[in-house]
């Protein structure tokens, strides 16, 4: 999986903007492009994000702060130092997980220290997939699924062999399983390259 930030950020952004409130599109369960480009620019914003989103929605705040120092720290998560959790802790704590909150992105319980995804995170979908760089993206996927297709149906017009002794079901019925099987595995493989 490609790296997100391989360098610790001690001190966290602030605002980009600096307005204290995020501006919405007018509906408060979704967040504006501003907004999401804001949140994401932070490496440990979108660790945040993608850890919730690989715990189910939820995880406890230490539990989070561990993981994210083991990853910046290129160790196990059993070998964090109390320095470097305490550091990512009070980093999450004091400015990264209010900021998310603010947006509306998360929801933080300081008794219990959980920290739970919130609906409007769903306006993040669309910019957590990453492509790797000798990877091509589903659009160029899909453009040569269609290609495909098209030299398929031109044959079977055609009467080209083998096609031309199919039944046009068994070719409809064919094409259909394929674009089936390329869109369930579209959906299993960008689950699994969210940031």
């Amino acid at each position: 999986m490609d790296q997100i930030s391989a360098k610790p950020e001690d001190v966290p952004e602030g605002d980009h903007d600096g307005s204290a409130d995020p501006t919405t599109d007018g509906e408060s369960n979704h967040i504006s492009t501003d907004e999401v480009f804001a949140l994401l620019s932070n490496g440990r914003r979108r660790h945040v994000l993608r850890f919730l989103s690989e715990n189910g929605g939820e995880i406890k705040l230490r539990e989070l702060a561990t993981t994210i120092a083991a990853e910046e720290n290129g160790v196990d998560p059993v070998e964090v130092t109390y320095t470097q959790r305490k550091r990512l802790y009070t980093s999450l704590y004091q400015s990264h997980l209010p900021r998310m909150e603010r947006s509306g992105v998360i929801e933080y319980d300081r008794n219990s220290g959980l920290v739970t995804l919130a609906p409007a995170a769903d306006d993040f979908d669309a910019y957590l997939e990453v492509v790797g760089e000798n990877e091509f993206t589903w659009s160029e996927f899909y453009l040569g699924l269609t290609g495909l297709f098209a030299a398929i149906s031109l044959a079977y017009a055609t009467g080209t062999p083998p096609f031309s002794v199919f039944d046009p079901a068994v070719v409809m019925a064919s094409m259909t399983l394929l674009l089936l099987v390329a869109a369930l595995a579209h959906v299993r493989y960008t689950r699994g390259r969210r940031i």
